[in-house]
């Protein structure tokens, strides 16, 4: 059932979820996930557990080497340029992103909220940007900001 739920699920999916949907809850999850991943290593998928929650994607690899076949990029270059911005420097509060950016980076913000690469909350009178798990997972950046080689796993030369 988990496995037909992540497949199924189009973003990541909390243990909340997992728990109502699947009757799994705290290590239950992370055994689960771990046989799919044993069934699965054969195939290009693979479970990645972000922040609390969970998601079925292509492996690395095989999103490299079947990217070239879909003509429509999902983002432009403004947009990846803005979301790059708020990537390394969240959290940024939106005035200090459209003073570095323009007028034009709040339809990116839109854009890039629509699609779950970030959030917005409320912090006093700011509001503030920060990227979201999807995003982590999207261009393989580990929870500590820091990128991912593929099939390296965070452990190589950063150099």
């Amino acid at each position: 059932m988990l496995e037909a739920l992540l497949f199924a699920s189009s973003r990541a999916v909390d243990e909340g979820t997992i728990e109502r949907v699947c009757g799994l809850r705290g290590e239950e999850i992370g055994e689960a996930v771990r046989e799919i991943n044993e069934e699965l290593a054969g195939h290009p998928f693979i479970v990645e557990a972000l922040d609390g929650k969970y998601l079925m994607k292509l492996k690395r690899e095989y999103e490299i080497a079947v990217s070239s076949f879909f003509e429509s990029k999902l983002l432009s270059k403004a947009e990846l340029r803005t979301l790059a911005v708020i990537a390394a420097n969240e959290p940024l509060d939106i005035s200090s992103l459209v003073a570095y950016r323009g007028g034009a980076s709040r339809r990116h913000l839109r854009k890039l909220r629509s699609l779950g690469l970030i959030s917005v909350s409320r912090e006093g009178r700011r509001k503030v940007l920060r990227t979201t798990a999807k995003f982590k997972s999207m261009f393989s950046v580990e929870s500590g900001g820091e990128m991912v080689e593929p099939g390296d796993g965070g452990s190589g030369d950063k150099t």
